[in-house]
This record gives C-alpha cells, sequence and structure tokens, in this order.
C-alpha cells in the first residue's frame, strides 16, 4: 500500500510539474482567451453578470456560462492577473490524472491505476490543455467524474456533471445519450424510472444557468443549435456507412492526438491490437465495465457522424479512454511494459519545453503600454489586423488599466458618429500591413484617416495612430 501512495505521489508531481512550470511564461493568450477574461473582469470589477458562455466555434450560437463561474475566483485571487484562470486549469489537469488513478484502481486494480495516471500525466496533449484556460479544456475532467459518478451509482451527481459538460462545449451533448445508456445498463428494470428521474434533475441542475437564460428569451440558442444540425446538407450524418471503418478512423485519431504521435503504422498496429485485447477482457467483466463501453462505442461512432471539421477540442471527451485501455493491457501482460517506456519517451520529445517561452502576456501588455503613451489620455478607437486572431487580449489590458478603448457603433445605433473618437490606434501584426483603406469594420467605420505616428514593439508588432483626414485644403 505504502509503495503504491509513494507511486501515485510521484505520479501526481510529475503532472503538477509539466502544467504548473512557467505558466505565465508560455501562457497562450490570444482573442479567444482574451474574450473570455474580458466576460469575467467585467463580472468581478463592472457587477456585470451573465448567463450565456462563449459563443460557439460554428453556428452562431453561444454556450452556458458556467465556464466563467469556473474562472471567476482565479481572475479575482489573481487581481485579474490572466495566470489565475490558467491555474485552474492547471489543477484540472491533475486532479484528472489523481481521479483516474482511483477510478482505474477500482474498476480493474492498483497497477493499471497506476499505468493510466502516468500516462495521462506525460501526455502532450493533456499537458497542453492543462496550460491555459479555455472552455474546452476541463471536458476529460468532468467527463471521467460523470461516468465515476455512474460507477459508483451517485446518478443525481452524474446529471449534475453532464449537465456541466454541455456548457463547456456543445459536442459535448453526445456525452448525455453515453451516461444514459450506461445506467440503463448498469440497472434492473425496475429502478429504470427512479434513476431516470433522478438524472434528469441532475442534469437540469447542472445546465440551470443556460437554461434559465433560454427560458427568459425563447429559447434562442436551442434553436440555433437544432437549425445547424437538422439544416439541408445534414451537418449531423455518418461520414461513411461502414461503420467499422468510421469506429477505427476515430478510434485511431484519438489516440494520435493524446501522444502527438501521427502518421506512424507501428503505432496505429499497437493500439488497435490493444484495442482487440481491451474488447475480450471486457467481455468477461460483465456489467462493471459497461459504461466505459458505451462510453467507447457511442461517443467514438457519435463524433463520426459530425460531418464538419473535426478539430482537435472536438474529441476532449473521448481522451480518457486511451489511457485507460492502455492501463488495463499493460498492467496485464507485463511483457509489454516496455510500451509504456517507449510512450514516455515519444511523449517526452512532444513536451512543451522543446520551444522557448511565447511570453504572450508581456508582449501583449508591452504593445497596450505603447497604445496608451500615443492616445495622450483622450478617447480613442482602437482596431488589429492580424491573421487568425482578434483584438480581445490587447482590449483585456487596456480595460483593467482603465482605458478602455470606444467601440465604433453601425451607423443605425449611432446616426450622430458619437462613438467615432479623433483618434484611432490600429495594431499590425502582420508584414506588408497597410491600415489605410482597410475594410475592417473598425478601421472602415472611423472614416478617411491619415497615419500620424508609427511604433515598432515586440516580435515585430507595429502601432499606428491615425487621426481623420480633412483634406490638403
Amino acid at each position: 500500500m505504502k509503495k503504491n501512495l509513494f507511486w501515485l505521489v510521484l505520479i501526481l508531481v510529475l503532472a503538477s510539474f509539466l502544467r504548473f512550470y512557467n505558466l505565465s511564461g508560455y501562457l497562450q493568450f490570444l482573442g479567444d482567451e482574451g474574450r473570455d477574461a474580458l466576460v469575467v473582469k467585467r463580472m468581478i470589477v463592472d457587477h456585470q453578470w451573465t448567463l450565456l458562455g462563449p459563443t460557439a466555434s460554428v453556428g452562431g450560437f453561444y454556450t452556458g456560462p458556467v465556464y466563467y463561474y469556473f474562472m471567476l475566483p482565479f481572475l479575482w485571487l489573481f487581481q485579474l492577473n490572466p495566470v489565475g484562470p490558467a491555474v485552474m486549469a492547471a489543477l484540472f489537469g491533475v486532479a484528472t490524472v489523481a481521479l483516474i488513478y482511483f477510478f482505474v484502481k477500482e474498476l480493474v486494480g492498483e497497477k493499471a491505476g497506476i499505468i493510466a495516471a502516468l500516462l495521462l500525466a506525460m501526455s502532450p496533449k493533456m499537458i497542453e490543455i492543462s496550460r491555459f484556460s479555455w472552455n474546452p479544456n476541463p471536458v476529460p475532467f468532468f467527463c471521467l467524474a460523470a461516468i465515476y459518478a455512474v460507477y459508483k451509482q451517485k446518478i443525481f451527481l452524474a446529471g449534475i456533471l453532464t449537465g456541466i459538460l454541455v456548457q463547456l462545449h456543445y459536442i459535448n451533448v453526445l456525452f448525455v445519450p453515453i451516461v444514459g445508456v450506461s445506467i440503463l445498463l448498469s440497472f434492473s428494470l425496475k429502478d429504470w424510472l427512479k434513476k431516470g428521474i433522478v438524472i434528469i434533475v441532475g442534469f437540469l441542475s447542472g445546465i440551470s444557468p443556460f437554461l434559465l437564460f433560454e427560458l427568459r428569451h425563447g429559447f434562442p440558442n436551442t434553436k440555433s443549435v437544432l437549425e445547424f444540425i437538422f439544416r439541408d446538407g445534414a451537418t449531423v450524418a455518418p461520414r461513411t456507412n461502414n461503420f467499422v471503418e468510421l469506429f477505427v478512423e476515430i478510434y485511431r485519431r484519438t489516440f494520435e492526438n493524446v501522444f502527438q504521435i501521427f502518421a506512424s503504422p507501428v503505432f496505429n498496429i499497437a493500439i488497435y491490437l490493444c484495442l482487440v485485447a481491451f474488447l475480450l477482457w471486457a467481455w468477461r467483466r460483465g456489467r462493471k465495465i459497461l459504461p466505459i463501453l458505451v462510453w467507447l462505442v457511442i461517443g467514438t461512432l457519435g463524433l463520426g457522424f459530425y460531418r464538419g471539421t473535426l478539430y482537435e477540442h472536438y474529441f476532449n471527451f473521448l481522451y480518457i479512454l486511451p489511457f485507460i485501455i492502455l492501463g488495463v493491457i499493460l498492467s496485464r501482460h507485463w511483457i509489454l511494459a516496455i510500451g509504456v517506456l517507449i510512450l514516455f519517451y515519444l511523449s517526452a520529445t512532444k513536451w512543451f519545453f522543446g520551444s522557448p517561452p511565447n511570453n504572450l502576456l508581456v508582449q501583449t501588455q508591452a504593445v497596450d503600454k505603447i497604445v496608451i503613451e500615443l492616445i495622450e489620455d483622450k478617447p480613442f478607437n482602437f482596431a488589429l489586423i492580424a491573421p487568425g486572431n482578434s483584438d480581445h487580449a490587447y482590449r483585456y489590458f487596456l480595460e483593467v488599466w482603465g482605458k478602455k478603448p470606444v467601440v465604433i457603433l453601425n451607423p443605425d445605433l449611432d446616426p450622430k458618429r458619437e462613438t467615432t473618437t479623433g483618434q484611432l490606434i490600429v495594431v499590425c501584426e502582420q508584414q506588408n500591413c497597410a491600415p489605410l483603406g482597410h475594410p475592417q469594420w473598425e478601421i472602415a467605420g472611423f472614416g478617411r484617416a491619415e497615419i500620424v505616428q508609427g511604433r515598432e514593439g515586440p516580435a515585430g508588432i507595429i502601432v499606428y495612430k491615425l487621426v481623420h483626414y480633412y483634406g490638403s485644403g
């Protein structure tokens, strides 16, 4: 027992180091992260509470607000420093390592729990999503917690956790049938009605903040989601009618993502053999293992039904499965233990240490300090020209420092153009930047302008000051 506790503590120390080391230096703080931080800052400072979360990446609808409320105490404790929510993400990451140990230990045994926790602790993808704040990042923790709750017959808790999952990202709607079917298969027929009522009440409790907004406003997001799913072109439908091929593809991509090993025939053969061995083992385990099998089958095929682009974060609700499968197989066949060492080596080569810190926080703050010098303490409009980024990270520090830019409103809302100030600051993150005449609304809405000043900031970023141009006469 003491020996196993020693290994668990050692794994948690490793997991903590890989998730907390130099968080501020490597922190990803771009447009999405700045947008979320702005919302939570306004909750803390301006008491502008919300029942809506971030916008979905497709479809134009909003998720639930639960992630903002997770962020709130950490941003407050760190005095509005964006590192605070990143600490939260790291804590979720370490907690996931601990949770998988206890779950797999109960499910299979001590050795399997240790192996699963070790593999999860060193996974490059699991480290990556534990080092910055983003609403899909805690999904693996809540998926594992929900299945663990079903396993422990804590049905109300499983419902709450599933309600939280749906608020973190809409792809997690797939977890609703996973939990539902797991409960149906885990209990006798006479218990179904009672358990069904309990899980529904728990789910409604977990999703209640978002549900309250929908009830008050006529279900706008629910309607948008349904329209997105069922509109012409069938967003949700099998990518292929060969379900075996579909399952194998998503299964492979899940493993590739968590270990960041791509296009390796040897790796693929190994994970398929592990799948066969796991299914043979599960066949003899009876009802106890059913929630894992349901998670594997419904989750993998369900994700395969999505016809849009499958971004890596769409796989988050499947990321726990590779560690459970490998924990089971490697603990039973110690001749395969060398596989742990190989995975450890391959994973270590993908860790973030291989790249220097991006210092995005320092860089963004340095640019904003240039902006503050250029505006001379006068009202200003603000715009960013950048490939694939938005201006929220810059707006965040400007607002925190009391220099909030004035947003130029559409002429229908502002016919007198009162939101157009006497100066426009344009931050250029790309080469060959030409702010004059740029079609972006924040620039075009300012009107005809001329550049009166330009300053170079870190990483080659140029900050321009524009004023209205009234002609040479």
